[in-house]
């Protein structure tokens, strides 16, 4: 009975549900723990990062606002009554005020003080003479004793009166003058002193009430110090020749040395006299007159009330106008002459050659010497630059206007304005500049076509220019700057540009053009492109060449054909021309490359044919005749000697075919039969044999191999 319920009970327990075990949490690890602390971390270091990028994103647009505040308007004042009452504006307008008033107040302090140094002086020679004439006057001067019971002594002459009077008016008018100058020395100087103001409105206000009471007493205080010195100056000078006249009469006859001093000062003072007149008059008449003074604008004041009575006053007066061509004429002068260079940037805005053009046109060297003012060291970059960008503007001005009739006069054949326009250009941003100036020579018309091209399409263009059988104008410019910008142009560059032009016309133009040379690498570039062609091409261009071939240029192309090895010189055509090039303008530097490469073509001839040109056995002979004194750069003497027995083994073969011909006596070159037999079975050159190269060539070539310059190889290529 026992044992049922615990059976039982165990069987209940067995039946109740297990509770399942308690899950790990998978991210509670020290690892993923660690990671967030990262994050932490990291948002922390991006929180700071943002606040400093604001800040630096703050202290960029000040920097922004600093750099384009120049360029910017000004914040003006919204409220009318703020605005009439800002300090700011008060301090630069009383700052205005006082330099204006400043440069008045010198002009009169120093009139004051010219007056007080010459009525110094002009006081101590006028007491020289009042003490003379007064004690002529006094009674005492006669010695007679004075007392009272003594009748008054007579009057003295007339003329010794009216000599005393003018010495001492003279001598008053002088003291009232300096009393005057003092006096005006220290109302000029109260002027100039700082108000009494709280405010610079307050001063301003002050100083302009000041300066409009002032100006109704000083103005006129410096007109009477004007005329008051004169009138000294003049009294004392009537009282001077008139006792000079009445002491040469004073005498039994008239002394004639007194009298013809007399006559002399009164010419004298009638020139002075004279001299102020015609100074009056002239400022009269002109309006910008620099003799203008009170007493000519009293005169034109009245004249001009009178002007309806007086009608030829009118027509008589002449007013200043200005056009615009004296105007700016006006500006370019004072351009070239400025001296400080800050005001430049306020005029340079007005620097530009269409207006020089639209405004006559006429000096072109006050046009350069402007340009050259502008572009001093000393100016700002932004000066300089606005210059230069004028010749582009300039320049499209004048291809919008080429049917004006003022760009046709003053630029078509004027040599100066060219010369100075195209000197001015910077490539390549002038490019298409420089050819528009350029179209305005004579014979280059043509050049016109490059405005539209782009820039390599231009230059491109340009390197066939020479290829015309037409009189060309001068173009050189252009044409070394084509050059000169292959050099910087990438390979696939080059070939990009030279894809739209003809390869044979370039190395014609090449031929054809000033003297220059050919880079090794840019002929490296052509030479795929013609293969045999080219040597064609030399070769017809020699045959009967144009009157302006260049052989130095054609010399470096063979020389270029010569190194490289690219293209073989053809068996079937007569290079006879090609030969004779080479003979006859042979060049130092070049010289062991062309060699050997002919030296291979002759006896590649030699084995393909029997005939063998003339030219080709002068050139064998110049070989054959080479010696070791002069040793040439990159020859050996293994080299050369190898070349002369090439040479004479071909001139063996090939001699007793040869006609001799009479020798020349102004000749100095050896004929074919001259080369004879040694003993020791080997040619050998006759004596008087002529030098290894000829220079038939111009000075500029003679100068470049003196220097011996060769054309520089592209190491990038």
């Amino acid at each position: 009975m026992s044992t049922a319920p615990l059976t039982e009970h165990e069987d209940q327990a067995e039946a109740a549900p297990v509770p399942p075990p308690p899950t790990a949490d998978h991210f509670d690890t020290p690892l993923f723990n660690r990671l967030l602390g990262l994050i932490e971390n990291l948002n922390t270091t991006m929180d700071e990062q943002k606040r400093a990028i604001q800040h630096q994103a703050t202290k960029l647009d000040a920097l922004v606002d600093d750099a384009l505040k120049d360029d910017q308007p000004y914040n003006t004042e919204k409220d009318p009554e703020k605005a009439v009452k800002n300090e700011q504006m008060w301090s630069g307008v009383y700052e205005i005020a006082t330099a204006k008033m400043k440069e008045e107040a010198d002009e009169w302090k120093g009139l004051m003080d010219v007056s007080l140094v010459f009525i110094a002086i002009f006081l101590a020679v006028l007491t020289a003479f009042l003490v003379p004439a007064a004690q002529s006057l006094s009674p005492n001067s006669t010695g007679a004793p004075n007392n009272a019971t003594s009748p008054p002594p007579p009057l003295p002459p007339h003329s010794d009166e009216n000599v005393c009077a003018l010495y001492y008016l003279a001598l008053i008018m002088a003291m009232c003058n300096a009393v005057l100058c003092v006096l005006g020395r220290q109302w000029v100087g109260k002027l100039l002193s700082r108000p009494v103001g709280n405010s610079h409105l307050e001063r301003t206000m002050r100083h302009e009430e000041r300066k409009r009471l002032a100006y109704g007493w000083i103005r006129p205080l410096v007109a009477i110090l004007y005329w008051s010195l004169l009138l000294s100056i003049g009294l004392f000078i009537a009282g001077l020749l008139y006792q000079l006249r009445n002491l040469s009469t004073s005498f039994e006859e008239t002394a004639m040395t007194l009298q013809a001093t007399w006559g002399l000062g009164i010419v004298l003072v009638a020139g002075i006299i004279a001299t102020i007149t015609a100074t009056t008059v002239h400022a009269v008449r002109f309006e910008c007159s620099p003799f203008e003074g009170l007493f000519s604008k009293f005169i034109v004041k009245v004249m001009a009330l009178l002007a309806q009575r007086i009608s030829w006053f009118t027509a008589w007066r002449r007013s200043f106008h200005w056009d615009s061509s004296k105007l700016f004429q006006t500006y370019v002068g004072l351009i070239a002459e400025a001296h400080d260079p800050k005001l430049l940037d306020r005029a340079v805005p007005s620097f530009t050659y269409s207006a020089w053009l639209a405004h006559g046109g006429k000096s072109v060297s006050l046009l350069r010497r402007a340009y050259d003012r502008l572009m001093a060291t000393d100016t700002s970059v932004r000066v300089r630059e606005s210059v230069k960008a004028q010749i582009s503007h300039f320049a499209e001005y004048c291809r919008e206007n080429s049917w004006d009739d003022t760009v046709k006069e003053t630029l078509v054949g004027n040599t100066l304005i060219q010369e100075f326009l195209i000197s001015n250009c910077s490539f390549p941003t002038d490019f298409v500049a420089c050819t528009t100036f350029l179209a305005l020579k004579e014979n280059n018309e043509d050049l016109h076509d490059l405005e539209e091209l782009s820039y390599k399409g231009g230059i491109a263009r340009i390197l066939c220019t020479y290829d015309q059988d037409v009189p060309l104008g001068d173009r050189e410019v252009l044409f070394l700057h084509a050059v000169e910008a292959f050099e910087r142009f990438e390979t696939d560059d080059v070939k990009e540009t030279l894809s739209g032009v003809e390869p044979l016309s370039v190395i014609r133009s090449f031929m054809r053009g000033p003297n220059t040379y050919i880079p090794f690498w840019f002929i490296t570039d052509i030479i795929p492109r013609c293969d045999q062609e080219i040597i064609s091409c030399i070769n017809d261009s020699l045959r009967n060449p144009p009157s302006n071939i260049n052989r130095y240029v054609v010399i470096s192309i063979i020389y270029v054909l010569a190194a490289t090895r690219k293209v073989s010189l053809p068996l079937d055509v007569d290079l006879s021309p090609f030969i004779e090039c080479i003979c006859q303008q042979s060049v130092p530097s070049f010289w062991v490359a062309i060699r050997d490469y002919i030296l291979d073509y002759a006896e590649a001839l030699d084995l393909a044919s029997s005939f063998m040109p003339v030219a080709m056995l002068e050139f064998l002979q110049l070989c054959a005749q080479e010696t070791d004194e002069e040793p040439l750069e990159s020859d050996t003497p293994d080299a050369r000697a190898n070349a002369r027995t090439r040479a004479k083994a071909i001139l063996e073969r090939h001699l007793p075919s040869v006609i001799p011909l009479p020798p020349s006596p102004q000749s100095s070159r050896a004929s074919f039969i001259d080369i004879l037999e040694s003993d020791d079975n080997k040619l050998s050159p006759p004596v008087d044999h002529p030098r290894r190269y000829r220079t038939l060539m111009t000075m500029a070539h003679q100068a470049f191999f003196e220097r011996n310059e060769t054309p520089p190889k592209r190491t990038s290529r």
